[in-house]
C-alpha cells in the first residue's frame, strides 16, 4: 500500500466506508462486525467514529460479491495500532469462518475448550453473571410479587427497581451460552420470596449458588458467603443453608432462632452447637466436606428451629421453654438445646405447625410419636391441659397436624381419621361433627369427627368449617349458616371488594365463586374475583364413621 492509502485520513475515510458497507452486507451474519469496526477506529485514533446515518436497506439480501467486497475493503488496510488491528482480525475471521460458537463446539481429537467464560460451566457462568449485576429476573415476578401483596410500599417497589435494573438483563443476551445458562437457573434453580411490612427479601440458588436481595439491606443481588448449599429451609426472613462443610443461618435473629440473638439482618453465620456435647462431638468426628450428614431433618416455624440428628434433636428460638429441660435453658436461652424427650428417643421425623403461642410440634420414632407445644384448652388431645415442659407420648397415631387459623384447637390426621381436640368452637360443635360437645366444652382426649361418608377435603378456622365429599362442598360458619355447594372446592375465601363477609370458593379449574343465595341449604354460586382472605382446603382420605 503506497504511503498515501497508509495516511491517518486514508485510514480514517476507509474504517469508515467498511462500516458503511457492513451495516448491509453483514446486516443477516452473527458477530456484529459493525460494532468491532466502530471499536477498531476508537483504538486506533482514540476518538468515536463519526456518527454515520446509514440510508441504504438492512433487508438487501447478503450475497457473495457484496462480502466479498467488504473483505477485500478489509485487507486493503494498512496495519492498525495493536488494540484496533486484533478487533480488525476478529472481523476478517467472521467473514470467512463465521462467528465463535458459545455453544456446541465441535472439537477435534485431542482439541480442547478455549479458556474463556462462556466455557466455564453453567453453575459458575450462572454466578459470573449475577456476581457482575445481571437481572435474572426477566418478566420482573419479584416487582410484581412485592406490587401485589403491598401495593402502597412505594419505597420497597423503588428499591427493588434499582437493584433489579431493565439495562442489567442484556447481559444474559450476550451470547447464546448466557441465555441457554439462565433458562436452565430458572428451571433447575430454586428461589425464595417474603414481603411483609415494607421490607422484601428474594433469594435464587443454582447449583449450590444462592445470591440474596434484602430491601433493607442490599442494594443489588448479592452472593451469600458461604460454602454451596445443598439445601435451604426457610421461614419468614429466617434462613438455614445446609451446606457440606455445616449449617449455616442468614436473616432474622430476633428470637435466637439461630442459635444466637441478633437485631437487624446477619449475614451467613456457621451455626454451633456449645450446649449440645453429642451434637458438636457428631459434626467434629465427621469429615470436613462432609458436615451435612449430621441433619436427618430440620424444621423452622415462626421464631422457633428444630434441628434433627442421629444423637438427638435439638432447637433454638422462642417458646423453648415447652420444649427443653428449663434448667438447660436457663444457663444460656438463646443458644440450641437439646430437646425433652423420652429416654432413647431419637426422632427421625418431625412435624412442626402453628403461630409462636399456639406451636404444636409431634417427633417421630417409627411408629413411635411423641408431642409438645401449646396447650392451652387442651389442643394437644393428651386428655389434660397442662402447660408443657417436656415431650410427652402421643397416644393416638398422627400422620398430619392439620393446617389451622384457629390457635385454640387442633384437628390431626391419622389411620384415615380425622381427630379434633381443645376449644369446642361453635361451627364445629354445630355441625353435627362432634355430638357431644356444646360451644365452649373443653375437648381433652383427641375425639374422631363422625363424617357420614368418605371425606376428600378439609379446613377449619375460627369462623368456618368446610369438608369435601363426592361432588358437594359442605360448609358451617360461624353465625350457623350451614348449607353445601355442588362442587368439589380446593379453597375458601371472605371479603371481597365491596362485599366484606362473603363466603367463596375456588373449584378444580381455579375458578373462584361466592354464594349469591342459599334454598334449601343448597348454594347458587356465580362467578367472582379473587377475595381478599383465602385458604387453601387440604386434600384428605378420611373414612366415614361407622354405624354403631
Amino acid at each position: 500500500m503506497n504511503s498515501a492509502s497508509s495516511s491517518p485520513s486514508a485510514i480514517r475515510d476507509a474504517l469508515i466506508s467498511a462500516f458503511r458497507e457492513s451495516l448491509v452486507v453483514t446486516a443477516s451474519i452473527s458477530g456484529d462486525i459493525p460494532s468491532l469496526l466502530q471499536c477498531a477506529y476508537s483504538r486506533h485514533f482514540g476518538v468515536q467514529m463519526p456518527s454515520i446515518h446509514n440510508n441504504k436497506s438492512t433487508v438487501t439480501p447478503t450475497s457473495a460479491p457484496s462480502l466479498e467486497s467488504l473483505l477485500a475493503t478489509l485487507s486493503k488496510l494498512p496495519p492498525l495500532e495493536p488494540a484496533a488491528q486484533a478487533l480488525l482480525d476478529r472481523a476478517r475471521s467472521i467473514l470467512t469462518s463465521g462467528p465463535p460458537l458459545s455453544m456446541n463446539v465441535e472439537l477435534a481429537d485431542g482439541e480442547e475448550l478455549p479458556v474463556a467464560l462462556h466455557t466455564l460451566n453453567q453453575g459458575a457462568v450462572w454466578a459470573c453473571l449475577l456476581g457482575g449485576g445481571a437481572n435474572p429476573d426477566l418478566e420482573d415476578r419479584v416487582l410484581n410479587e412485592a406490587r401485589e401483596k403491598w401495593p402502597d410500599e412505594t419505597d420497597m417497589h423503588d428499591k427493588i427497581r434499582k437493584a433489579l435494573t431493565p439495562e442489567a438483563k442484556c447481559l444474559w443476551f450476550l451470547c447464546r451460552k448466557f441465555f441457554f445458562t439462565l433458562n436452565v437457573a430458572e428451571k433447575d434453580g430454586e428461589s425464595y420470596q417474603y414481603t411483609v411490612y415494607g421490607d422484601c427479601y428474594h433469594h435464587r440458588m443454582y447449583m449450590g449458588r444462592l445470591f440474596m436481595l434484602d430491601t433493607d439491606y442490599h442494594a443489588a443481588l448479592t452472593r451469600a458467603r458461604m460454602p454451596r448449599a445443598l439445601e435451604v429451609y426457610s421461614a419468614w426472613f429466617t434462613l438455614i443453608a445446609r451446606t457440606p462443610k455445616g449449617l449455616w443461618g442468614w436473616g432474622a435473629c430476633y428470637n435466637g432462632e439461630l442459635g444466637f440473638q441478633s437485631s437487624g439482618f446477619v449475614d451467613p453465620t456457621r451455626l454451633t452447637f456449645p450446649a449440645c456435647p453429642k451434637v458438636a462431638e457428631l459434626e467434629a468426628s465427621l469429615p470436613a466436606w462432609e458436615k451435612h450428614r449430621m441433619v436427618t431433618d430440620l424444621s423452622m416455624e415462626r421464631w422457633q428451629t428444630f434441628i434433627l440428628t442421629p444423637v438427638g434433636t435439638v432447637m433454638a428460638g422462642g417458646s423453648s421453654e415447652k420444649f427443653v429441660d428449663p434448667v438447660e435453658r436457663e444457663k444460656n436461652k438463646h443458644l440450641f438445646h437439646p430437646v425433652a424427650v423420652p429416654g432413647g428417643f431419637v426422632p427421625d421425623h418431625i412435624m412442626h405447625v402453628g403461630p409462636l403461642h399456639a406451636v404444636t410440634v409431634i417427633l417421630s420414632m417409627g411408629d413411635r410419636q411423641v408431642i409438645s407445644g401449646d396447650n392451652q384448652y387442651g389442643r394437644l388431645g393428651l386428655g389434660h391441659e397442662n402447660e408443657m415442659t417436656a415431650f410427652e407420648e402421643l397416644p393416638f397415631s398422627v400422620d398430619l397436624i392439620m393446617p389451622s387459623l384457629a390457635r385454640n384447637c387442633n384437628v390431626f390426621l391419622g389411620d384415615r381419621q380425622l381427630h379434633f381436640a381443645g376449644l369446642a368452637l361453635l361451627h364445629v360443635t354445630h355441625s353435627g361433627l362432634l355430638p357431644g360437645y356444646r360451644e365452649g366444652n373443653l375437648c381433652l382426649t383427641a375425639t374422631q369427627l363422625r363424617f357420614p361418608e368418605r371425606v376428600k377435603g378439609f379446613f377449619c378456622n375460627t369462623s368456618a368449617l368446610a369438608w369435601v365429599t363426592e361432588g358437594l362442598t359442605h360448609l358451617c360458619i360461624r353465625d350457623i349458616r350451614m348449607y353445601c355447594v355442588q362442587f368439589e372446592a380446593t379453597a375458601f375465601g371472605q371479603s371481597l371488594p365491596g362485599v366484606p363477609g362473603a363466603d367463596v370458593l375456588r373449584d378444580s379449574t381455579s375458578q373462584w365463586f361466592r354464594v349469591a343465595r342459599v334454598t334449601n341449604r343448597v348454594a347458587e354460586m356465580v362467578e367472582c374475583e379473587v377475595p381478599s382472605s383465602q385458604w387453601e382446603i387440604a386434600p384428605v382420605d378420611v373414612d366415614p364413621w361407622p354405624e354403631q
